[in-house]
């Protein structure tokens, strides 16, 4: 008996299925979808100045360009209630702020931030936690390569703090590198010179095994929490050929001259966000979408507050 009639008539009905699946819908039927303002704040009592990033976002339907769309012309204002300040437009960090000593931000004190460009205004509203979390130990090692010529690597490190008790807490973890190190410049191929430079990294922590750097005292009220993993690779020797053909090998000879533990007790609205940002860039393929998490009222972004208890270590010169 032949069956071929009756298998493609299935498999007409089933092109006819799918495409029964798929629906027109007009412009006319579709969500207003205007550009909004997006402002980004963080403030905290340590910090040196107040800064908001000003931007707006991309309409549903769009181009985008990838760069960000700067507001460089917003009136943004802070208040606690009893001052308030306006903050200027800084052109070389592409946003607006303020130096703590015009305008004081207090552990405990409620703020509110206003930004508006002539046709949109947001406002937002966030309080800063009045206590600081305490740090208990800190361990700092090395991981040793079998390079020979390149034979300490990376420094790791960890931390423990003491958690603060009867109220809900949520915590940032941070560390901070100051290094000394030799680089090479160059100002044409018969000209290079070694220098000697300082700078500051942020220590990488290692999300592999399931701990984060961003977390809560959800049913741990009270209790001793851990770290995960940092490390920071150190700088790698470089090499370069003088003009008579001969190759020199520098050597960074890296020199610690501190290294910053830090844990930031912040708002629940700072945990949100950076934990749904988090979320949205995963590399995982089978994660599903995730909302940014936003708290300004009639735009988009994050205006939220920490508070920074930290520990430094500087090793004997």
């Amino acid at each position: 008996m032949k069956l071929y009639p009756f298998f493609i008539l299935i498999a007409l009905l089933s092109f006819s299925a799918c495409e029964s699946l798929v629906t027109e819908v007009g412009p006319e039927s579709l969500p207003d979808t205007e550009s909004k303002l997006v402002v980004q704040s963080f403030i905290s009592p340590q910090a040196a100045r107040i800064t908001v990033v000003v931007t707006e976002s991309v309409p549903l339907f769009g181009e985008s360009t990838g760069a960000l769309n700067i507001i460089r012309n917003a009136t943004v204002r802070i208040s606690d209630g009893s001052q308030e300040a306006t903050m200027r437009y800084d052109s070389a960090g592409s946003s607006y702020s303020i130096d703590r000593t015009r305008f004081n931000i207090v552990a405990g004190k409620t703020y509110q931030l206003a930004v508006s460009d002539g046709k949109r205004s947001v406002q937002a509203t966030c309080t800063v936690p009045g206590k600081t979390a305490s740090i208990k130990s800190y361990v700092i090692d090395t991981v040793y390569s079998e390079n020979a010529f390149n034979p300490d690597t990376t420094i790791t490190v960890k931390m423990t703090w003491d958690d603060i008790p009867g109220e809900a807490n949520f915590y940032r973890l941070r560390s901070f590198l100051e290094l000394e190190y030799t680089i090479v410049e160059s100002s044409g191929p018969e000209n290079y010179k070694e220098r000697r430079v300082r700078n500051r990294f942020n220590v990488d922590w290692d999300r592999s095994v399931g701990r984060n750097d961003y977390r809560s005292d959800v049913n741990l009220d009270g209790t001793v929490f851990s770290s995960p993993t940092g490390r920071f690779t150190l700088p790698t020797p470089t090499s370069y050929q003088d003009e008579d053909g001969k190759v020199h090998i520098v050597y960074p000879k890296s020199k610690v001259i501190s290294l910053t533990f830090e844990v930031d007790n912040t708002d629940e609205t700072y945990f949100k966000y950076h934990r749904s940002l988090q979320l949205r860039n995963t590399d995982n393929p089978f994660s599903e979408p995730a909302l940014i998490y936003s708290n300004v009222t009639g735009g988009l972004g994050c205006f939220a507050a920490y508070n920074s208890g930290f520990v430094t270590y500087k090793p004997a010169q």
